[in-house]
């Protein structure tokens, strides 16, 4: 432990150079007005993140950007650089932000990864609500609707306090488009085509706000795509096309102090798993490390048939969410949310078998309520801060071959936090507690297995007459403290966070035992394993001219019991395998180790509004195991880029033109353990992308955007280290998308959030013009 302290000193103490907030990915215009009627002063601001349904009718922002005022390492995408990533993932959304980066699985998706965390450590928030879905595969995508974001947030580190556990590497903020806030019509329709596929995906948006109805607000949206299977530079990448869609609704209602929000969604994915992930033997999956492409690749065709191995997954969110400003006293948030996934998997079988060979049902219902109390003077500082529960119900049905069990898990936490603002400093400090009660319910021959490896015994599971009933309990607490400080002459500001966080252990990494078609090898777990807890620190500087932006953050964390996921070696180093009917599959284990994770990221921005502007970006990591002095596996490669911004001015009805050239360096990972992995890291590799685009325009307000995005521009040959897909094959080569999005508007009312009376002034009793606001509890 004092080793752990002496590392969070450490990072406090280190020189940073002098960089400051992010132009092209930060202090989005619609972003800030979600937290506009928060901020009691534009230096410092309030620490509420995100409002549920912001509503919005053609607003001009002149608050400070929550990014600015967040004590934690914050960054925010703006709307363009979202609306550039449109057609792609949720992850390669995120990816833009210095510090996080993509690992794709065997299938035509990726995950995020926030300074060397991977999903399972970091929590997504969709609309307030935390989004709860079978976590462990390397295929199993986030099921958000990515044209239904209106605006993404990254808080890199920890993050218990405010949201509670898994917040360990980090948080993503995922908020709606605003909602109309006057009488009329608002919507959008959106096309976007990609060549390697190729696949094309069309989206659809209507607002509406009745005069004859007032304080009442409808939304219905969906979108469809469809694509092949992609391809590399040299052969495709046979098997991985996908069929997605998403559906939802959403109705606003508010009188007087009341706000309320019901909202459903529904997404429906349908995606096939790469051929090459199977080996029949061991000794064929060693060879197939030494190839250049994977067995059978010329037998693979870009045929957008979806065949077996395949998985389909549809998840369904229902949301209410209820906010009452009391007068003087404060705002009462509360919101209810059910989110049902129904995961089936898919392995190659007789033309007999039509039905799937694993089922998973998880079915969760959360409840959250926090008060935030009115701000209150004392002296030259004003104290804003609130407190929360949050309980969660969850159980997982699974029906299939020997992988994980049933289970039953209940979670509540409790929560308090307190900012201190002045003119040119902030200080907030919180405290959490959480309890997780957990039953899991193992088949006599998954009991078996675990009792002839040694992690189970008759004393830790009562028999059932249909299976052995495991309980488990953990407790654990956060604290955070944060400081941010404007610095003298206003251009620099300085935030240094101090937190802890925990995640309890998720079901497969305490009992699985198997293998599935979205998880390419056999995996081992751990019923011993026990919470992990986090302490970090990360200090942020920023730096804001005219002619200068950018802003560094540095880290360090320790984390205790840190559950290391990576590949089982025999004694002379050989790795162990598993054969079944179906292949041969590296095994895998679970073990807890301590650990330690530093690094820096970040980014500068020259001269931000001129018409060629250059942009730098850079992120470190690197994680160590404390108890054998050895690097982690799996973390990212260093990578540095630079991007150059042409922006003409506007000419006519066009408006907002840029084209953009980007190259980025990953080098390869050379602090890691080549004797723990299955295989070398891949060299380094160079990848120039580019962008161009516009907005046109055209009668009534309505506008006409088009662009179009290139990846891969050079068609380089390349593996990415953090990617299981590098065992067996290469990543995709160039892509070029092109988009269309067309938005209509009715009678939109112009006037500025600044015009509007704030929710937490005294002299002001009419809370009607107010937005509902995020609960604090997650």
């Amino acid at each position: 432990m004092r080793t752990a302290w002496l590392l969070l000193w450490a990072v406090l103490l280190m020189p940073l150079p002098a960089f400051g907030q992010d132009e092209d990915t930060a202090g989005d215009d619609d972003d800030s007005a979600d937290d506009d009627d928060h901020d009691h002063d534009d230096s410092t601001g309030d620490d509420h993140d995100h409002d549920d349904h912001t509503v919005h009718d053609s607003v001009t922002v002149t608050a400070a950007s929550p990014a600015k005022t967040d004590t934690h390492a914050r960054v925010e995408i703006e709307e363009t650089a979202l609306e550039r990533t449109r057609g792609q993932d949720l992850a390669q959304a995120v990816s833009q932000v210095p510090g996080v980066t993509t690992a794709r699985g065997t299938a035509d998706s990726s995950k995020p990864v926030i300074r060397g965390h991977a999903e399972r450590r970091l929590l997504v928030l969709y609309d307030g609500t935390r989004h709860a879905s079978q976590k462990w595969g390397s295929d199993h995508a986030t099921e958000i609707d990515p044209f239904a974001a209106g605006s993404l947030s990254v808080i890199k580190g920890a993050a218990g306090v405010r949201y509670g556990p898994d917040a360990i590497g980090g948080v993503v903020l995922v908020e709606p488009h605003p909602l109309l806030a006057t009488p009329g019509i608002d919507g959008e329709l959106q096309l976007v085509a990609s060549g390697n596929g190729p696949r094309i995906a069309g989206a659809a948006r209507l607002d509406l706000a009745p005069a004859k109805l007032p304080g009442f607000v409808a939304r219905i949206e969906g979108n469809y795509a469809r694509g092949g299977p992609l391809r590399t530079p040299t052969y495709v990448l046979g098997n991985t096309g996908s069929q997605v869609w998403n559906a939802g609704a959403t109705l606003h209602v508010h009188r007087g102090p009341l706000h309320l929000t019901a909202a459903y969604s529904h997404y429906d994915l349908r995606a096939g798993v790469f051929y090459g992930v199977a080996s029949s033997s061991p000794d064929a999956f060693l060879a197939g490390l030494e190839r250049d492409e994977p067995l059978g690749a010329d037998t693979w065709t870009a045929s957008p048939a979806i065949d077996r191995p395949y998985q389909a997954v549809a998840h369904d969110r229902a949301q209410l969410k209820a906010v009452v400003h009391l007068a003087r006293a404060g705002t009462l948030h509360a919101a209810y949310a059910f989110q049902h996934n129904h995961r089936r998997e898919f392995e190659p079988a007789r033309a007999s078998i039509t039905g799937p060979q694993y089922a998973f049902k998880l079915r969760t219902h959360s409840l959250d309520v926090a008060f935030d109390h009115a701000s209150l003077p004392l002296g030259a500082f004003t104290s804003t801060g609130g407190l929360g529960i949050a309980a969660e119900l969850q159980d997982n049905v699974y029906e299939g071959l020997p992988l994980i069990p049933n289970h039953r898990a209940a979670t509540f936490g409790v929560f308090g936090f307190e900012r201190l603002v002045g003119t040119r400093f902030a200080l907030e400090i919180g405290g959490r507690y959480d309890h997780h009660g957990r039953r899991s319910f193992l088949t006599d021959s998954a009991f078996a297995r675990h009792v002839g490896r040694g992690t189970l015994s008759d004393e830790d599971c009562v028999a059932t007459e249909s299976a052995r009933r495991c309980g488990l309990a953990f407790d654990t607490g956060s604290v955070s403290a944060g400081v941010l400080v404007k610095l003298p002459g206003d251009a620099f500001d300085l935030k240094v966070d101090l937190s802890s966080a925990s995640r309890f252990p998720n079901g497969d990494e305490l009992y699985m035992n198997g293998s599935a078609p979205t998880f390419p090898v056999y995996a081992l777990g751990d019923p011993s394993m026990k919470p992990e807890t986090t302490w970090s620190a990360s200090p942020t500087l920023g730096l804001t001219l005219p002619w200068l932006t950018g802003e560094v953050s540095g880290f360090v964390s320790f984390i205790d019991e840190y559950i290391q996921f990576a590949p089982e070696l025999a004694a002379d180093g050989a790795p162990r395998f598993d054969v079944t009917v179906r292949g041969a599959f590296p095994r895998f284990r679970y073990s807890a180790v301590d650990a330690v994770f530093f690094g820096v990221d970040g980014g500068l921005t020259l001269g931000p509004a001129w018409p060629v502007s250059l942009r730098l970006e850079g992120a470190l990591v690197r994680a160590t195991s404390v108890d054998t002095g050895r690097p982690l596996l799996f973390i990212p490669a260093d990578r540095v880029a630079a991007s150059v911004r042409v922006t003409p001015p506007h000419a006519g009805p066009l408006h907002d033109g840029f084209v953009e050239l980007r190259g980025e360096y990953v080098f390869e990972q050379r602090h890691t353990d080549e004797a723990a992995d299955l295989a070398a890291p891949p060299p380094g590799v160079f990848l120039l992308s580019a962008g161009a685009g516009a907005r046109f325009h055209l009668h009534n307000e309505n506008t006409l955007e088009v662009g179009v995005e290139a990846s891969n521009l050079l068609n380089r040959r390349y593996r990415d280290y953090t990617s299981l897909l590098r065992y067996v094959a290469d990543e995709p080569g160039v892509d070029v998308r092109l988009r269309l999005r067309f938005s209509f508007h009715q009678h939109p009312v112009q006037r500025t959030l600044h015009d509007a009376p704030d929710a937490h002034d005294p002299d002001h009793h009419d809370p009607d013009d107010h937005p509902p606001h995020e609960l604090r509890g997650h």
